[in-house]
């Protein structure tokens, strides 16, 4: 069974969110993991792609959007791959939860990162996400940060 980590963390935004996201990136890519990002909207992909390219100014962390960079199927070394919809990348090893909703195909990771942004409203939808997966069985760790 997956083991899902919820991390509190500091920032209240989306942006906090997503930086936070990259964080974990960088520590799976040194454990030699492929990471899956699901976001909620294509705009939310595009976002997480260009912070994926800014984010540290002396490091690239390689990443593709799935079903918009067409090179992706021939392209083996990408260690991060980001999503929105339904669609995933079944290389990846790792999700990140970016989305307001579980994805459908959550089960199919054996790590799960649910980031919690520090506000009510998103910590009253990440506790129903708790829920779900403690429903499912799942192994649940929090990190408070």
């Amino acid at each position: 069974m997956s083991q899902v980590d919820f991390y509190l963390i500091q920032q209240s935004d989306d942006q906090g969110r997503m930086y936070f996201a990259c964080r974990l990136c960088e520590k799976a890519i040194s454990q030699g993991l492929k990471i899956y990002i699901h976001t909620g909207s294509e705009q939310a992909a595009q976002e997480m792609d260009d912070l994926l390219w800014t984010y540290k100014p002396e490091s690239f962390i390689p990443h593709a959007i799935i079903g918009l960079d067409e090179e992706l199927d021939s392209d083996e070394e990408i260690p991060v791959f980001i999503g929105f919809g339904q669609a995933c990348d079944s290389r990846a090893t790792v999700l990140i939860n970016l989305s307001e909703e579980i994805p459908g195909f959550h089960a199919d990771f054996e790590r799960i990162a649910e980031i919690v942004p520090n506000s009510e409203t998103a910590k009253a939808n990440l506790r129903e996400h708790w829920n779900t997966y403690k429903e499912k069985g799942f192994e649940l760790k929090h990190h408070a940060l």
